[in-house]
């Protein structure tokens, strides 16, 4: 079973650098990382900034771990107002992915706006990394089956489903045999499983730094700290990637080493 680990961009710090971050992931064990291009200084209004490439690349492949590419979160394909720009961003990701060798880009789907320009946008970035191997995993913001639709239209071999069981299960509004039903329809086409905690709660909506004491919205919790079934959750799934998503600083550095981390999910 292959593990990763996501770098958030606010890990990275004057006293904690990228490199060192990867040298904690490694020593535990994880198989790759998922890195922000954007929040390494890759990418600058629409483009890749080239002379930062190297750089970036010889950490990587110093460290010896593999690594996939995620968007920015800001980037809504489906937004026709501003769709030159979000385009723009999303395609010099791509290209950043195809400098450095990664072989899967993340990104998620947009919440508003033109269904279509999406569909198209993706088809056309499928195409772009699809002669270098590189597959599109789309993430669901929530409903696994508004993301399903997308991936079914945009119709090509290399794009298929992140599954954000997190955020299935906030769709679920935390019901354990709704989320099930639901992560059933995108096994076959999952690409990588992406695993974080939290209580299937949305409302009511309270402020950020209210939201754990509330037991509310995307807390992003290390498995176990919320009330998702991980364990039932991969039994329904072969040898798919799993990437934890854990954005507390502090969580992130006590996370326990790979083998761990299986063992506490298995007994979810």
């Amino acid at each position: 079973m292959e593990i990763g680990v996501t770098i958030y961009p606010h890990f990275i710090t004057k006293d904690k650098g990228l490199a060192s971050i990867l040298a904690d992931v490694k020593i535990k064990n994880y198989d790759f990382v998922s890195i922000f291009p954007h929040a390494l200084g890759l990418i600058k209004n629409g483009a890749v900034v080239e002379r930062k490439l190297r750089s970036i690349e010889t950490t990587l492949k110093g460290v010896g771990i593999d690594y996939i590419v995620r968007m920015p979160i800001s980037v809504n394909l489906r937004d026709h107002i501003y769709y030159s720009r979000h385009f723009r961003v999303a395609k010099a990701v791509a290209d950043v992915a195809i400098k450095l060798g990664a072989k899967v880009v993340v990104m998620q789907s947009g919440k508003t706006g033109r269904l279509d320009l999406e569909i198209e946008a993706i088809q056309q970035l499928a195409d772009m990394v699809g002669p270098f191997g590189i597959k599109i995993a789309l993430e669901n913001t929530f409903s696994v089956k508004d993301t399903l639709y997308v991936v079914d239209n945009v119709d090509r071999k290399n794009v298929g489903f992140a599954l954000d069981v997190a955020h299935a299960f906030l769709s679920a509004q935390g019901n354990d045999e709704k989320l099930l039903e639901d992560v059933k329809l995108g096994t076959e086409k999952t690409i990588i499983l992406m695993i974080h905690d939290n209580f299937g709660k949305l409302f009511p909506q309270v402020e950020p730094e209210d939201a754990l004491a509330y037991g509310v919205g995307d807390l992003h919790l290390l498995p176990g700290e919320g009330g998702i079934p991980f364990g039932k959750v991969l039994k329904l799934f072969g040898d798919v990637p799993l990437l934890l998503k854990v954005k507390n600083s502090e969580k992130f550095v006590k996370i326990p080493d790979k083998q761990g981390l299986i063992e506490l999910l298995t007994s979810l």
